[in-house]
């Protein structure tokens, strides 16, 4: 059965290709990738062919007999003839002029002027195997000449035909005039127009587009110049990621970008534009226009900058407002305090008259009296550095002797209040700096450590970094600085609060904001560590070392 059943097959298949063979017009066989499987006898003929030389060969390049403007015609009439054909569906192309060597033996190989159009199906065997497309060739050249005849004659008869042509000549000089008033009217609103086509990569475009550009007149636009040269590096990718998505969602476009002129200026140009499509959803063009906005994006940009300053300028003032308002606050509670207290114990002193008060009064008014001279240190020397008029006399100074110094001046307010201040790293180390300012700078930091350490240690170290730099180090056990204030924390009027209480301690929050400023005008720098509150806090200045010249 099997064997019946193979030679069945077999023989329709033989007779099936004898049928196609014996067909009176000519027929083609191409596979899907317009490669020629069958040719039948009448097509063979007309090519003076053998089906060897041509099958497995594509379409488009056998038979290339015409003129070299002939064969790329003949190329786009084929190509429209296959190019997305369905199943079932039978497309009749456009008749074509395609010349062909005569037959005629005497002619000696000469060509002679052929017509011809071709009907194309679409073949799904649904067996599995490859599609098939039949496409067959009439020669409609007798066809065309009668149609060419008829027409003279038609012509002969008929003087509307005259008519017909003067009027299509009025018509083409009214579109040269349109074209022209376009053209003027672009270049009187400094609009270039453009056209990029896919299918080659080149932009056509007119002489404004390329004077938006900072283009010279002659010069050739392309896709990949446009976005590789001419726009600004700091725009491509947006502009590519605009135009892109905008092709993929077919909508239009509109975007500005800078354009570096070859004079090295730079101008903002804006482009607008709108793609056109192939039958497949492809890119066949895109069209648009092109407009130099330079001057009206500076204007934008110069009030955008204007708006902006003018906001900064708002925040800094409500920042100063809000400083002033708590610096007259801080001031106000912090010099009453001490002027309260030594008004008070003048009052008791001219009304008691035991003299045993005396040496307590005035230990209270000489203790109120020195932090009232402090604040008011801190409030001059602050006013100098906002004003820039404070100075420093840089000579060299042992910074070691220097910190052991004001330590020992700390020391006795230190034990008083039950927190040991230690000062055994001392290394000698040469800095050049205002001998003034730099005892102001160690006693702010010994001064501010003592304060909020309720009890614990105070260390204080001087040691030489490297060959190039000194540093003073203040560490203590107290009441630490949260993570959040650390940016802060050398900020004015900016005020540490202590771990164990809601309150303010007392002062005006410049000493370390002072203390910043004296360290930079030493051409140092200084910094503040804290493991958080509860876990002490380190202040590290770093000066240069002085060197002997």
């Amino acid at each position: 059965m099997d064997e019946l059943a193979r030679d069945s097959a077999i023989a329709s298949g033989i007779e099936s290709a004898s049928i196609f063979d014996l067909l009176p017009d000519a027929w083609l066989i191409l596979n899907e990738r317009a490669e020629v499987v069958m040719a039948n006898a009448a097509y063979l003929q007309s090519l003076q062919a053998v089906l060897p030389n041509i099958q497995g060969r594509s379409v488009y390049e056998i038979n290339q007999a015409g003129s070299a403007e002939q064969r790329d015609a003949r190329r786009v009439w084929i190509d429209d003839a296959l190019t997305g054909l369905v199943s079932g569906e039978m497309r009749i192309s456009p008749i074509l002029r395609y010349d062909m060597r005569s037959r005629n033996p005497a002619a000696n190989g000469t060509s002679e002027m052929r017509f011809w159009q071709i009907n194309t199906t679409r073949i799904e065997p649904g067996d599995g195997r490859e599609p098939l497309i039949a496409l067959r060739v009439n020669d409609v050249t007798d066809t065309v000449e009668a149609a060419e005849r008829s027409q003279r004659e038609r012509a002969k008869l008929r003087s509307q035909a005259r008519l017909r042509q003067v009027l299509m000549e009025e018509a083409n000089a009214l579109l040269r005039d349109n074209q022209e008033q376009l053209r003027l009217a672009l270049a009187f609103a400094q609009i270039g127009a453009w056209e990029f086509d896919a299918s080659t990569g080149r932009v056509d475009c007119t002489e404004q587009c390329r004077a938006c550009l900072g283009l010279p007149v002659a010069s050739e636009l392309s896709l990949a110049r446009f976005f590789n040269e001419l726009i600004d590096d700091a725009d491509r990718a947006r502009v590519r990621s605009v135009v892109v998505r905008a092709l993929k969602r077919r909508e239009h476009f509109e975007i500005d970008f800078r354009v570096v002129w070859p004079d090295g200026t730079t101008h903002w140009a804006l482009v607008r534009g709108v793609g056109r499509y192939q039958p497949d959803g492809g890119v066949k063009s895109v069209l648009g226009f092109t407009l130099d906005i330079t001057p009206r994006k500076e204007a934008e940009l110069e009030q955008r900058a204007i708006a902006q300053s003018e906001k900064r300028a708002r925040v800094e003032s409500e920042q100063i407002a809000r400083a002033m308002d708590h610096f007259v606050t801080a001031v106000s509670h912090e010099l009453r305090s001490p002027l309260g207290a030594i008004l008070s114990w003048c009052t008791l002193l001219q009304r008691a008259g035991d003299m045993s008060h005396v040496e307590r009064a005035s230990g209270v008014i000489e203790r109120n009296a020195r932090q009232l001279a402090h604040m008011v240190d801190d409030l001059l020397d602050s006013g100098a550095i906002a004003t820039g008029k404070l100075s420093v006399d840089r000579r060299p100074v042992d910074l070691a002797a220097l910190a052991g110094i004001v330590a020992e001046d700390t020391r006795i307010g230190a034990q008083a209040k039950g927190v040991q201040l230690i000062t055994d790293d001392l290394s000698p180390c040469a800095v050049l700096a205002d001998e003034s300012r730099m005892k102001q700078i160690v006693w702010n930091l010994l001064s501010n450590a003592v304060k909020f350490c309720v009890e614990g240690t105070v260390e204080l170290t001087v040691a030489q970094r490297g060959d190039m730099h000194a540093e003073l180090t203040v560490r203590d056990t107290g009441c630490g600085i949260e993570p959040d204030a650390l940016g802060r924390i050398f900020d004015r009027f900016e005020q540490q609060v202590k771990a164990v209480s809601s309150g303010r301690v007392a002062g005006l929050g410049l000493g370390l904001w002072l203390v910043k400023h004296l360290v930079e005008l030493h051409d140092g720098t200084i910094v503040a560590e804290s493991a958080g509150r509860g876990q002490g806090a380190t202040f590290r200045v770093t000066l240069p070392l002085y060197r002997r010249a």
